[in-house]
């Protein structure tokens, strides 16, 4: 927890609320817990690509389906944090929808701010570590299926075995000095090729 304290000082955050007094309290209670941040009014058709944390007011108007879309298109490392003036089902259906990782709620206060800042920051971060790690394991995953074919392709085609398949494929991985998964890739091409 406190190294996610010390890295705030490097967190880029955007305020999506109308200018008034409680706007303004926000910005300047994030700017002393030490963040870098800007409020936007109107919102724009994209979240700022440098966004780490975005603060938006949720509430039912055209400036929130604007926001809605944007954040639909956001960079998913984004964390965002909403900020509810009264809970309706649909503010509390755009909310969850839109995938906020902390509430505020209005009006505004100072205290509680920080920590739902550093717990909103801390679950996205563990959150995009996970889908980081299921990226990988499903690009793993199609490179077995691409290998399996690759090599029920030889098999049938030139009569290998499952081993002498294998080797195949790795050896002219070697040669080419190519991945296994190009080759793979190469022989189902030239296999749906040949079967069309």
């Amino acid at each position: 927890m406190l190294k996610a304290l010390r890295d705030l000082r490097n967190v880029r955050v955007v305020v999506y609320h109308p200018k008034d007094r409680e706007r303004d309290e926000l910005v300047d209670q994030i700017r002393r817990i030490g963040c870098n941040v800007e409020a936007v009014w109107p919102p724009r058709d994209a979240i700022p690509s440098d966004a780490d944390i975005v603060f938006m007011l949720f509430r039912q108007d055209g400036f929130t389906h604007v926001l809605l879309k944007a954040l639909a298109e956001r960079d998913a490392r984004v964390t965002l944090v909403a900020i509810v003036e009264f809970e309706s089902p649909a503010v509390i259906e755009a909310v969850a929808r839109a995938g906020a990782a902390a509430i505020v709620t209005k009006p505004i206060r100072a205290f509680g701010l920080l920590t739902s800042i550093v717990i909103a920051h801390t679950i996205s971060s563990k959150e995009k570590i996970l889908l980081d790690r299921v990226r990988k394991l499903e690009a793993r995953l199609e490179g077995f299926r691409k290998l399996e074919k690759a090599k029920q392709i030889l098999m049938s085609r030139k009569g290998l075995s499952e081993q002498e398949a294998y080797e195949t494929i790795r050896s002219r991985a070697m040669t080419a000095r190519i991945t296994m998964e190009i080759v793979c890739e190469t022989i189902i091409n030239a296999e749906e090729f040949v079967g069309f």
